[in-house]
């Protein structure tokens, strides 16, 4: 039996309507994992 948390919290599904949506959000996923020592999601900043 799976006794995990499947999703992240707060997670949302979102809709992708045009084509600038699509690249900002690209652009969120390539430069995302940068800000990961600032997260407060991040064990070493607990």
């Amino acid at each position: 039996m799976f006794e995990k948390r499947l999703w992240q919290r707060n997670y949302y599904e979102h809709v992708i309507r045009n084509e600038d949506e699509l690249n900002r959000i690209r652009e969120y996923v390539i430069e995302n994992p940068a800000n990961w020592d600032q997260d407060e999601e991040n064990p070493a900043n607990w």
